[in-house]
């Protein structure tokens, strides 16, 4: 994960480091139990919400977890303390874009704790085949998934034979139909049985169970369990108060409307422990993720580079920018989209438009999932000191300061050398350590090896799905062009192919949707939980006035009093290019 890689990098360099800290209704979400308490657990929860408070007000940062950057230009990575968007500009080498702080997760486990390992506590769900109502409001994207998923595997209360009526009339009629009864039902039993077995696999003493499956036109939602023969490996807990778990990257799916196989990358699970041995959750894939044409996107770029080739380009040299790039083409900026107007291949004509179908099946792959460690296991080693001292000695050659506090002061030239150096020792450090250079490896995670197959057939269910045009867009057509509300996710279709803007999406009351957490790789959807979205407000704001001025104003401590004079919706409507409500419960 992205934020967790960033939190380690900052831990080997030691620079200082802020904790972020949720606010109340973070820290709500995280704690909300989906069974009714008993007064000894109620108390027990106030009295960690309580302590949880005192801590964040001592600590002095109340920003929440959704206040943080939620998409970064494709030229960011690898970056040190260059600016890769107005969200940075604060010259932090390595910004912690979340951290749990160790004192309020255990704070939070006192009542936690609690509720999950006393069974007294916990409502009587039977959990095969019903893990979306075991995770209940614990899930990013939560709500009634019963009325739109399909059970994989049969819950045990739905093989139970159907009651006797009770006659005793004693006809050899009656006795041969309840014996034709009997064995309709053991057969249908035993159907499900070998259905339930096809849904479950064990390797090496780790058993997957898929549950459920949903798909709609946003996203595609698998129910899982993973119970351990012996205890689940400790994980870090992440801001939303969920073990960090996913699928390794060498996990695959193949769906049969599509060529080849696609990897599963990012394949994160939100979910929750059940107790020491037993993990429930839920794996969501974007449709985006389901409708790439790897095939043609391959040729494209096979094409493209052979175009950058005769134009006198190496892509693989050291040297390649796409700065150089779009100067040797002619163009402002590069872009794959603009190519032909150079002379290049179109993109249109390699890649195909694939729409997922209503019925289909794919084929799963689970190949090894991956846990990263709490912070206290973590052993990734630090920068060496030499390393550091060759950067900082560099550094005072060429006159920079190694001052956070001094960067935006220096030129552009200081810049680009800080970021040479910079790469430069951490190149070093990879040599050194060329494990560490893995985003899960043997320092930070732990792994139960395996491959578990799987084929689901899945039907799209489209119930309560609604797709509006918006048209939330500047002179150029760049913008909002559309919103598609299901039944738990309401997602931005954005066209800005330079980035130029920041979408905002407010409930009826005027307050941000919230994202799903762990299990949306997509800025542009929300979970709609228990929001009010009769009514949603979208703006479309310039994106580094966004990210520096106007999030501040709705997340900042005193919002509630400054709300009394001036919303943030009323500044949005001041402040923003574009705007517009769209209304779910008419037809206006």
């Amino acid at each position: 994960m992205q934020e967790r890689d960033e939190v380690i990098m900052a831990k080997k360099l030691d620079f200082d480091k802020e904790k972020n800290n949720r606010n109340d209704n973070a820290i709500e979400e995280i704690m909300q139990a989906d069974f009714p308490l008993p007064k000894q657990a109620e108390d027990a929860k106030n009295e960690a919400f309580s302590r949880i408070r005192e801590m964040a007000a001592a600590s002095g940062n109340t920003e929440n977890t959704e206040n943080m950057v939620r998409r970064l230009p494709e030229k960011s990575t690898g970056s040190s303390r260059k600016k890769a968007t107005g969200a940075a500009k604060s010259h932090k080498k390595f910004k912690t874009v979340y951290k749990t702080a160790l004192g309020l997760t255990a704070a939070a486990a006192v009542f936690s704790t609690v509720c999950i390992t006393n069974p007294a506590f916990a409502e009587n769900i039977p959990l095969v085949g019903n893990v979306f109502k075991q995770l209940g409001n614990s899930l990013g994207f939560y709500g009634d998934y019963s009325k739109y998923a399909k059970q994989l595997t049969e819950s045990t209360e739905d093989t139970q034979p159907a009651d006797s009526d009770g006659s005793q009339e004693g006809s050899s009629n009656s006795q041969n139909a309840q014996a034709e009864d009997q064995n309709t039902t053991d057969n249908h039993n035993s159907d499900k049985m070998k259905n339930n077995e096809s849904y479950s696999k064990t390797v090496d003493g780790t058993t997957v169970t898929l549950s459920e499956v949903y798909c709609n036109e946003m996203a595609l939602y698998l129910s899982m369990t993973i119970h351990t023969e012996d205890k689940f490996p400790d994980t870090f807990i992440t801001s939303e108060g969920k073990p960090n778990i996913k699928l390794s990257e060498n996990s695959t799916v193949k769906y049969d409307y599509m060529d080849g196989k696609s990897n599963l990358f990012n394949a994160y699970l939100d979910g929750k422990m059940l107790d020491d041995n037993t993990y429930a959750g839920v794996l969501r894939i974007p449709v985006e993720d389901m409708t790439v044409d790897e095939a043609g996107w391959t040729k494209f770029y096979e094409v493209r580079n052979a175009f950058f080739k005769e134009k006198g380009i190496d892509v693989d040299s050291e040297d390649f920018s796409f700065d150089k790039l779009a100067q040797t083409l002619g163009m402002d900026e590069y872009s794959d989209e603009k190519l032909p107007q150079v002379g290049g291949p179109a993109i249109s004509d390699y890649v195909k438009d694939i729409k997922v179908p209503d019925r289909f099946a794919m084929e799963l792959d689970l190949k090894d999932i991956v846990g990263t460690l709490p912070e206290d296991q973590d052993t990734t080693p630090d920068i060496p000191q030499d390393l550091r001292d060759e950067y900082n000695q560099k550094m005072a050659e060429h006159g920079i300061s190694t001052d956070d506090a001094d960067y935006e002061s220096l030129t552009e030239e200081q810049k680009d050398l800080e970021h040479q150096f910079f790469t430069e020792m951490w190149n070093e450090y990879f040599e050194r350590y060329p494990e560490a250079n893995a985003g899960n490896n043997r320092y930070n995670s732990w792994t139960l090896k395996g491959e578990w197959k799987f084929n689901v057939d899945v039907e799209k269910n489209t119930s309560d799905t609604v797709e509006k045009d918006v048209n939330v867009v500047d002179e150029n057509g760049d913008g909002v062009l559309s919103i598609t509300k299901t039944p738990f996710e309401i997602t931005m279709k954005i066209q800005d192919p330079e980035i130029k803007y920041f979408a905002v999406m407010l409930d009826a009351n005027g307050d941000i949707m919230p994202y799903g957490g762990v299990a949306n790789s997509n800025a542009d959807t929300y979970a709609i939980q228990d929001r009010d979205v009769s009514t949603v407000y979208i703006y479309l704001c310039d994106y580094y006035e966004y990210m520096d001025e106007l999030k501040g104003y709705y997340w900042s401590d005193d919002y509630e009093e400054k709300a009394k004079t001036r919303t943030f919706k009323q500044l949005l409507d001041e402040r923003a290019v574009a705007g517009t409500e769209v209304h779910f419960d008419t037809d206006k």
